[in-house]
C-alpha cells in the first residue's frame, strides 16, 4: 500500500498575471504622456512677422542707472514759523511777491498768552523798583554814615588845636592841671570816636558796593527779562525771517495757528536744487556725489547728487541733486523732471534693448531667429538694467537678432515660425 506523505505549502503569487499588466499599462500610459507633452510643448507656434518686433543683441558702454521724479526747488528755502499760538487777526502782504527781511506778514492774536505777558511784566517792575529803593537806600545810609565820618573829623580837629595850645599852657603853669586833663581826655574820645567811625565808613562803603553791584545784575536781568516779555508780545506780530520770494502763504482772517506752525516759505533766490524719490532698494547705492542727467529743451543738464535723506517713507527715500553747471535759465521752481541717476560708470558689455518680452519671460530666455524664418527659445542670463537696456551675463552673441515684442500668445512653445 502506497504510503501518503505529507501535504506540501502552495505559496501563493506575490504578482498576477493581471496586476502586472495593470502596472505596464499606467507606466506606458505615463511615458506616453511625457512624450506627448514634450511634443505639444516642442510644437512650431506661427505668427505673422507684422505682429512682432525684432532686435539685436548689440556691445556698447553700459551704464547702470535708473529713473526718478524730482521737483525743482529752491537751493535755499527758509520757512517762516510762528512763535507764539493764536488766530489770524491782520493780513499785510500777500503770497508770491518779494519781501525784505522784516517785513511784516500777519498778526496773530491770542489775550489770554497777552495777559500772561503783561501779569508777567507788571511783577518784573514792581521787583525792579523794590530794588532801585533798596540801592537808594543803601546809598543813604552810605551818606549818613559819611557825615558822621566828617563830624566827628571836624570835632576831633577843633579839640586837637585846643589841646595842643593847653599843653604849652600847661607846661608854663597857666592852665590847671584838671583842666588840662579833662582836654587831654576829650581829645583821647574824640579821636576814639573818629577812628571808629571812619572804620565803619570804610566796611560800609565796601559791603554797600558789592550790594549795589548785585543789585544792579538783579535790576538789568530782569530788564532783559522785560525786553523778552516785549519781544514776546511782539512775536504775535509774524515778520519775514529774510528777504526773498514770498511762497506757500495763504492764511485766512480768524485761522488759528498753534506755537512753531510754518505759515509761510522764503525762496533766497540764491539758485536751485532738485528733490528726487528714490525706491528704498537703491538706498545703499546711492551715495553723495554721483552724477544724474536730464533734458530739457533738447539738451542734457548734469546735476549731482548732494545730500541722501535715509528716512524711508511709503517706501522711498529723498535726495537732493544740484546743478553742476549753471541751470537753464527756463527752470522754475515747482517744476517736474525726469532724472537718469547714474548707479555705476560705463563699462563694455553685451546688450539688449528694454521690451515688453520682458514682462513675459520675467527675463529667463528670448526668441532668437536664426534667419530661416524661425526663432527657438534661448534662456539667457541678465545682469543689471537701465533705462534703455538689459547687460547680458550669459546666452547671446553680438548680432544675435531676438522678437523684442511680447512672448504671451506663444511662450510656452520651443520654436516660432515667421510668416
Amino acid at each position: 500500500m502506497k504510503q501518503i506523505g505529507m501535504d506540501k505549502r502552495v505559496e501563493k503569487k506575490k504578482w498576477t498575471q493581471t496586476k502586472k499588466l495593470y502596472i505596464a499599462g499606467i507606466v506606458i500610459f505615463l511615458i506616453l504622456a511625457f512624450f506627448g507633452f514634450k511634443a505639444i510643448n516642442k510644437k512650431t507656434y506661427k505668427v505673422s512677422a507684422s505682429k512682432i518686433s525684432v532686435k539685436k543683441v548689440i556691445e556698447g558702454n553700459f551704464q547702470d542707472m535708473i529713473l526718478i521724479d524730482g521737483d525743482v526747488e529752491p537751493i535755499n528755502l527758509v520757512l517762516v514759523n510762528t512763535l507764539e499760538g493764536g488766530t489770524v487777526e491782520k493780513i499785510f502782504i500777500e503770497d508770491g511777491i518779494a519781501v525784505e527781511k522784516g517785513t511784516p506778514l500777519l498778526r496773530l492774536s491770542n489775550p489770554s498768552v497777552t495777559l500772561g505777558y503783561m501779569n508777567q511784566e507788571t511783577a518784573i517792575i514792581e521787583q525792579i523798583n523794590n530794588l532801585r529803593n533798596l540801592k537808594l537806600s543803601l546809598e543813604k545810609d552810605q551818606r549818613v554814615l559819611t557825615e558822621s565820618l566828617i563830624d566827628s573829623e571836624n570835632s576831633l580837629a577843633d579839640i586837637e588845636r585846643n589841646y595842643k595850645v593847653d599843653s604849652v599852657l600847661y607846661q608854663k603853669d597857666i592852665v590847671a592841671k584838671n583842666d588840662f586833663i579833662n582836654r587831654q581826655e576829650s581829645y583821647k574820645y574824640l579821636k576814639n570816636k573818629r577812628n571808629l567811625v571812619a572804620k565803619n565808613v570804610t566796611k560800609s562803603r565796601a559791603d554797600n558796593k558789592i550790594q549795589i553791584h548785585q543789585i544792579n545784575q538783579s535790576i538789568g536781568m530782569m530788564q532783559r527779562n522785560l525786553e523778552m516779555i516785549h519781544d514776546n508780545i511782539d512775536k504775535m506780530l509774524v515778520r519775514a525771517p529774510v528777504s526773498g520770494m514770498l511762497s506757500s502763504f495763504d492764511p485766512v482772517i480768524g485761522e488759528s495757528y498753534g506755537r512753531n506752525q510754518t505759515v509761510a516759505k522764503i525762496d533766497v533766490q540764491s539758485g536751485f536744487k532738485i528733490k528726487g524719490q528714490v525706491d528704498e532698494y537703491y538706498l545703499s547705492t546711492v551715495k553723495p556725489g554721483q552724477l544724474a542727467r536730464f533734458s530739457f529743451d533738447g539738451e542734457l543738464v548734469d546735476l549731482k547728487v548732494k545730500k541722501v535723506l535715509p528716512e524711508v517713507v511709503n517706501r522711498r527715500f529723498e535726495i537732493e541733486l544740484v546743478f553742476v553747471n549753471t541751470p537753464p535759465k527756463a527752470i522754475t521752481i515747482g517744476q517736474s523732471l525726469q532724472v537718469r541717476l547714474e548707479l555705476s560708470k560705463a563699462q563694455k558689455s553685451i546688450m539688449i534693448p528694454r521690451g515688453s518680452y520682458f514682462q513675459s519671460s520675467g527675463g529667463q530666455y528670448v526668441y532668437v531667429l536664426n534667419g530661416q524664418g524661425e526663432a527657438t527659445k534661448r534662456y539667457i542670463k541678465l545682469g543689471s538694467q537701465n533705462p534703455s537696456y538689459y547687460q547680458v551675463l550669459e546666452g547671446l552673441n553680438v548680432g544675435d537678432e531676438f522678437i523684442s515684442s511680447s512672448y504671451d500668445d506663444f511662450k510656452n512653445y520651443e520654436s516660432i515660425k515667421i510668416n
